[in-house]
């Protein structure tokens, strides 16, 4: 627990003293400093656990990436980064992208053990109801103006750095449904499945009265890009719901045997 913390603590300050030392202003102020502690305290947070865990190649990749972040314009690979605000944006999607990885890794080295009470048939479901979220934000922001459908006319046209982006936003929206949807066959957890869906309802009304409000004025990018984006965020507060959920189910069951 404390190399956790001493983790949380050591790589935030490790990367502001090197962001200095490569020619940034690493000055937080309010609007940098929550993403830049999540983006860093967090992935520091995930990467001692995937290294207790065995899981280390994707710890090294990532902090790899960490480190060719204010580079990327000059190695071809991306924009160059020319404010801390900037770089604070695109470490926070490293830190995704990394613990992502981490994910991956881990389910690759445990595949046994990760699918072992799952049957093949409820992956597949799971899969199919994450494709078909990815399909309805995609459908849902070409229909609001933002033009997904010329990513296919402009493959050749983007930088790495951009396909890298692009494919962490599907792989999260893909997981995004299929995630909930497989706490719910397998655990029976609801919360999480209603998390996802009220939140999709929402944006989808959101982006309905964005495009009538700005239809004359051709505003662009819709909220529905928002949360593609940042699906991050809704996954979390869906397993954060589930792991409740979980709790007081599980609690519920173990009062019960106990009692007989």
């Amino acid at each position: 627990m404390r190399v956790r913390y001493l983790g949380f603590v050591l790589f935030p300050v490790a990367m502001l003293a090197y962001l200095g030392a490569v020619g940034y202003d690493p000055s937080l102020a309010a609007s940098t400093t929550g993403p830049f502690v999540v983006a860093t305290g967090g992935f520091a947070l995930a990467a001692v656990l995937a290294v207790r865990a065995g899981t280390r190649i994707s710890v090294a990749l990532s902090l790899a990436a960490f480190a060719l972040v204010p580079y990327l314009g000059d190695l071809g690979l991306g924009p160059h980064f020319v404010s801390f605000a900037a770089v604070v944006h695109a470490l926070l999607f490293v830190a995704v992208g990394g613990v992502v990885l981490i994910a991956l890794e881990y389910a690759v080295r445990n595949r046994e053990r990760a699918t072992e009470s799952v049957s093949r048939r409820t992956l597949l479901a799971s899969l199919g109801v994450g494709i078909g979220h990815l399909l309805a934000v995609a459908l849902t922001a070409e229909a609001a103006g933002d033009g997904v459908s010329g990513i296919a006319t402009e493959l050749f046209a983007a930088q790495p750095v951009e396909y890298a982006m692009l494919a962490l936003v599907v792989v999260g929206l893909v997981a995004l449904g299929a995630v909930p949807t497989l706490l719910f066959v397998r655990w029976q957890l609801r919360l999480p499945a209603v998390v996802v869906a009220v939140g999709f309802v929402l944006v989808t009304l959101r982006t309905w009265r964005y495009v009538q409000e700005t239809v004359h004025l051709g505003a662009s990018p819709s909220p529905m890009i928002a949360y593609a984006v940042l699906w991050f965020v809704p996954l979390a507060l869906a397993l954060a719901v589930g792991g409740l959920e979980y709790r007081r189910l599980h609690g519920r069951s173990k009062r019960g045997v106990t009692a007989n």
